[in-house]
């Protein structure tokens, strides 16, 4: 086996195997036969998703690198340095999700066990696998010629009864089909969930239906609530000590109808031929999941039983509802079919029940999870944590950075990444390995990590041709993350809130600007964050979209993108009925920004960006906004602007995640 590091290549000592009885840690009641404890070699485990961990530089072709990349994919045990050390990746603690502590080894033995008993072993939200390779969504073939083809095949039958429990559609003769009539085909997402459970759904080609035929091109785009929405409630919660329960909506997208009595026919899917003649189509008499109008036509369903529930809709996101009630105000929040109901306990339970009435739900119970998110809270202390461990499980998994080294911050400091030349492609194996990772990043700068926000907004500009320095920036932030799973984005706010609807919330924002930062175009960077009494609802690193003319416009346009969310933020709380403390107030460590803002003087070199200016000013005469400036030191939204030192990013980054 040849193995890269990112020195030079070299051939691995031998190392004779030493065989070992391996011991068993299981935190539930198991029982296992002997003849289930089969051990295979480690170099099987998971050869065929090995993944290159450090890609060769730019100068190596493309055999050597795919060469490279599979071979260090199968030496997981150890890897032996030139002085004749084996190093070994270190082992991970998951206590975090109560599941077993298990070392390398270990795990690598528990994951060539066949048996679903023993399926929580892994760090996730509900413990069912124990490598996120499981979790990977398969079609109907790939399902079928896996070791665990009968579960697959039940719970193809599970979806079928399902299809017909909701009369989704009705078989016709095929002879009976006009003429001329498309007729649409489907195809399998088959996934086994975080918790174990396999799920097989089936899904129509939405992309073969034809506009004005099978639907309306204009009302197909459906709303679902945002990031920003949701904290804006959680600290809600959190300041009335409010209850928060889920509920899921069995089967969503089947309860749509068509508005317009469109026909839809679709041939008989894989694995239902069983149950039909083969001389039939399927005509669908309701909303399918993959068709275009699912989402639209069961958003639709749903407001329709809010309002008769007695909720109103949001003016500010379609997805918000509420009532104010005898016990206080409750809230319903809908994400595509998890709802989230928060309110007094006795409103919450009423809510619940009439929300039952209308849909065939799971009530899930008390808010554990959500977004994909594990939440952790404290509703004595009054604060609320959201963290990612399943998806940072799949970092380590899926991607080789476990043989690094640890980081501190998540990429090296003033570092910029640079584009790359097209005849340095790196080839598609690597190119799709590299944008599998950023996507994950980027899932989880948005949902629980802000402090990581500036690295994968440089790693996101490098989707098109990444290489190697991409590649080890990608690692890095990995790592980083990997190393502190404790951080998470934390709502801790300030103060208790009773109901009281005359109650003014505080919201105020901090902007900053890293002026001319990219080298290509030489447009700055703006990075800002939002708080809602004290607890951070927003941040953002973002490139800005035109070429600022000095630092005092850039950090103008920064400034203007911070206003906008805070007056989301107030137009979210009004829009239930809620007041706003006036004004709010932005801060800048700027003076050239500071004082545009707060005179009405034009000078030459400023004319051009007189809108912005006007914006700010207007909403500073009108009594909504006021600007204050701030030193350099203490804005953290600095953090979100450029890659800091060790230090100044301790700093920032504590202040961001409000860490307990």
């Amino acid at each position: 086996d040849v193995i890269w590091l990112k020195r030079m290549y070299f051939e691995p000592k031998e190392i004779p195997e030493i065989e070992v009885q391996p011991a068993i840690e299981i935190t539930e009641n198991v029982d296992l036969d002997e003849e289930e404890m089969v051990v295979v070699e480690q170099n099987d485990t998971n050869s065929n998703d090995a993944s290159p961990p450090n890609p060769p530089e730019e100068n190596e072709n493309q055999d050597d690198e795919n060469e490279v990349g599979n071979n260090v994919g199968q030496s997981r045990s150890g890897t032996t340095t030139r002085s004749g050390r084996v190093t070994n990746r270190p082992s991970r603690l998951v206590e975090e999700m109560g599941a077993a502590e298990l070392s390398h080894a270990k795990k690598n033995y528990y994951s060539i066990l066949a048996d679903e008993e023993i399926a929580c072993v892994g760090a996730g939200i509900g413990g069912g696998f124990s490598n996120t390779n499981e979790l990977k969504v398969m079609k109907y073939k790939e399902a079928m010629a896996s070791p665990e083809a009968e579960g697959w095949k039940k719970a193809v039958v599970e979806e079928h009864d399902r299809m017909v429990e909701h009369k989704v559609w009705k078989p016709v003769k095929r002879k009976d089909v006009p003429v001329g009539a498309k007729v649409m085909t489907s195809t399998w997402a088959m996934k086994k969930k975080s918790n174990g459970v396999k799920r097989a759904r089936l899904n129509g080609r939405g992309y073969e239906q034809v506009d004005g035929e099978h639907y309306d091109a204009t009302s197909i785009a459906s709303p679902v609530t945002n990031d920003v929405t949701i904290r804006i409630m959680m600290v809600l919660m959190l300041m009335a000590a409010w209850a928060s329960q889920i509920v899921d909506v069995k089967g969503a997208f089947l309860l749509g109808e068509f508005e317009q009595n469109e026909q839809i026919y679709m041939e008989i899917p894989e694995g239902f031929e069983q149950f039909y003649d083969a001389d039939c189509l399927l005509l669908l008499l309701k909303t399918l999941y993959g068709l275009k109008q699912a989402a639209m036509a069961f958003w639709k369903k749903l407001l329709a039983a809010m309002r008769k529930m007695g909720f109103e809709r949001s003016c500010a996101d379609p997805c918000l509802y509420f009532e104010w009630t005898a016990l206080g105000l409750v809230i319903w929040l809908s994400w595509i079919d998890d709802c989230l109901c928060m309110g007094a306990p006795e409103a919450v339970e009423k809510a619940k029940q009439d929300f039952m009435k209308e849909f065939d739900a799971t009530d899930e119970g008390e808010m554990r999870e959500y977004v994909g998110c594990k939440i952790s809270k404290n509703m004595n202390e009054r604060w609320l944590k959201f963290t990612q461990p399943v998806l940072l499980q799949s970092f380590t998994d899926e991607f080789e950075i476990n043989d690094m080294k640890d980081y501190d911050t998540p990429m090296e400091a003033n570092k910029t990444l640079e584009k790359a030349e097209p005849e340095q492609y790196q080839g598609s194996k690597l190119h799709t390995y590299f944008r599998k990772g950023v996507g994950k990043l980027l899932h989880l700068m948005r949902w629980s990590r802000p402090e990581v926000m500036n690295p994968v907004r440089e790693l996101s500009r490098q989707m098109t041709n990444p290489v190697g320095d991409h590649f080890k920036a990608m690692h890095r932030v990995m790592k980083y993350c990997v190393v502190h799973p404790e951080r998470g984005w934390t709502l801790w706010p300030k103060g208790t809130w009773n109901g009281d609807k005359d109650f003014e919330f505080v919201v105020r924002g901090r902007s900053d600007s890293d002026y001319a930062k990219c080298p290509d175009t030489r447009r700055s960077v703006s990075g800002f964050v939002t708080y809602l009494m004290d607890a951070l609802i927003s941040a953002k690193s973002v490139m800005q979209k035109i070429v600022a003319l000095s630092v005092t416009e850039a950090e103008l346009i920064a400034g203007v993108m911070c206003v906008q969310d805070m007056l989301y933020i107030m137009r979210v709380l009004e829009s239930v009925g809620l007041k706003v403390k006036k004004p709010m107030v932005l801060e800048m460590d700027n003076r050239g920004a500071y004082d545009l803002a707060n005179n009405w003087s034009v000078g030459g070199r400023t004319r051009h960006v007189e809108s912005k200016q006007f914006f700010l000013r207007d909403l500073k005469e009108e009594g909504t906004l006021k600007i204050e400036w701030i030193p350099g030191t203490e804005n953290e939204s600095d953090l979100l602007t450029k890659n800091l030192p060790g230090p100044d990013f301790k700093r920032h980054a504590e202040t961001i995640l409000t860490e307990l």
